[in-house]
């Protein structure tokens, strides 16, 4: 778990936090004041959400079988789509 004293949330710190808050790994406290922050600031909701569709394709793709060749691929995809490069464990 993550203990972050995030009192007066800015948007560095809340998305610092981000891919913990979407893992579960906050203290609920932790992750009260970061769920706040991200429905006040239109910025981190644009990329809560990109984080969200990044830990589904995750998920999916440790829970799916898919082929080597596409599991290779995934990553530069989306980094062509303006996401970052991400790593999947097999």
């Amino acid at each position: 778990m993550h203990l972050v004293d995030i009192a007066s949330p800015t948007c560095k710190r809340a998305l610092a936090l981000l891919d913990a808050y979407l893992s579960n790994e906050l203290l609920v406290e932790t992750t009260a004041l970061v769920g706040t922050h991200f429905e006040e600031c239109l910025a981190c909701q644009k990329e809560l959400a990109h984080g969200k569709g990044k830990k589904r394709l995750q998920l999916a793709l440790l829970r799916d079988a898919v082929s080597p060749a596409l599991r290779k691929r995934i990553p530069g995809l989306v980094r062509q789509q303006g996401g970052s490069g991400f790593h999947i464990f097999s």
